[in-house]
């Protein structure tokens, strides 16, 4: 025996409380789609226009990650398509699209399975867009997910190029009936800025999917921890409170999946025959730093930069919370950052209404005798975890580096 056998025998658990661990992957689609039959019957009868006719020009899904807004929207959209031969469904994920020149060319690859050079520039991506979708039957919705990452760049903005998918003269000179279906988290408004003329070409057709609440939780998990750990690991008052205390830190499905795998795994560890509270309070700290994290990478690099100076960061300096609004403005226009990034005190307010709507900061009014009243500021989550990931946000941001097309 070698080594190796040893360390594999070491690692691999006598008494695994999982019978079937993939099931807890928060990627895994699930046969069945639990507690969004509001969303899916709204999502429904917007396609179902397609019988009168109609489909709006576009429909906006929003809401905190781990919602099921890409899992509805996909399933409810191809569900409908492969009943109507009239309608087809295209999926596009811009997420790691960093100009909008890329985004059109995902968009054209997923059509075409082909992209073009940076020569032919924006034109000559959506008349190639346009050329595949005239072949394409009378309808055809296009899901473009995690639209929030659509940007500025150097060469083009987010308005140009919604109203070359929305009224480009290509679309319009071949008939084609395009229903463009946005997903995207809360923040759509905030980061694309569109001009009046893309407005009013956009529909108001809108989908919310709200935070999961604890039953709605207990509705989607049930039937997968029920098929991931072996009968009796998981006793009933354990599973509740790992799904209420899920719901209460952060109604995403996705982190209350990790949640569970990761107890399972501390418990197999331990050698233990069920899973305990205690394993789940041991990972929920993990998953609150996971979890928040996640967040903060995803965040517009404005929002990021405020959010280190509600931490109190100037050059290298001591954390100090709360701060007020004065704080965060001096800060930012300190040193520490460059003219370019810097704010005025507007942005600033607007920015931490933003930072507050999405639970990653609280403010409250402090009196203060004869100096007035004084708004306070600070995290929600453990500040050093924005100093601790300043530099992996820089290296791995989508909305920085946006100046080069591909």
């Amino acid at each position: 025996m070698s080594k190796y056998d040893d360390l594999f025998d070491e690692v691999t658990a006598d008494e695994s409380l999982f019978r079937e661990k993939g099931v807890l992957d928060p990627l895994a689609e699930p046969d069945e789609i639990h507690a969004r039959d509001a969303q899916e019957r709204e999502l429904a009868s917007l396609l179902a226009g397609v019988h009168e006719g109609y489909l709006p020009p576009t429909v906006t899904i929003y809401g905190p990650p781990g919602t099921g807004k890409t899992l509805s929207t996909r399933r409810v959209c191809r569900e409908f398509a492969s009943r109507t031969d009239a309608v087809a469904v295209e999926y596009v994920n811009l997420k790691e699209c960093r100009t909008l020149f890329s985004a059109a060319n995902e968009i054209l690859f997923e059509l075409t399975g082909e992209k073009k050079g940076a020569y032919e520039g924006l034109d000559g991506v959506f008349e190639g867009i346009w050329e595949a979708l005239a072949e394409y039957p009378e309808w055809t919705v296009l899901i473009l997910d995690e639209i929030d990452h659509v940007q500025h760049d150097s060469n083009y903005d987010p308005s140009d190029f919604f109203y070359r998918l929305l009224r480009g003269e290509g679309k319009l000179k071949r008939g084609v009936d395009l229903s463009v279906w946005l997903v995207s988290n809360e923040l759509l408004e905030v980061d694309l800025r569109l001009d009046s003329r893309v407005e009013s070409a956009m529909s108001d057709e809108a989908v919310f999917f709200p935070p999961y609440g604890p039953d709605e939780l207990a509705a989607v998990l049930e039937p997968r921890l029920e098929r991931a750990f072996r009968e009796g690991t998981v006793p009933e008052e354990v599973r509740d409170y790992g799904v209420a205390e899920a719901a209460r830190r952060w109604g995403d499905a996705r982190k209350a999946l990790t949640l569970f795998r990761q107890a399972g795994e501390t418990a197999t560890e331990r050698g233990l025959d069920q899973l305990t509270r205690e394993c789940l309070e041991t990972n929920l700290e993990a998953t609150e730093r996971e979890a928040t994290v996640s967040k903060l990478l995803d965040l517009p690099t404005n929002h990021f930069l405020v959010l280190t100076a509600v931490t109190g960061w100037d050059q290298g300096g001591e954390i100090k919370q709360p701060v007020t609004t004065a704080d965060v403005h001096s800060i930012l226009e300190g040193e520490t950052f460059p003219e370019a990034l810097q704010l005025g005190e507007r942005a600033v307010r607007g920015v931490l209404t933003d930072l507050e709507t999405m639970g990653l900061v609280e403010t409250w009014i402090d009196s203060r005798g004869r100096e007035g009243r004084v708004k306070q500021i600070e995290t929600t989550f453990e500040p050093q975890w924005v100093r601790d990931n300043r530099l992996r946000y820089v290296e791995e941001s989508t909305y920085l580096g946006a100046d080069t097309e591909d």
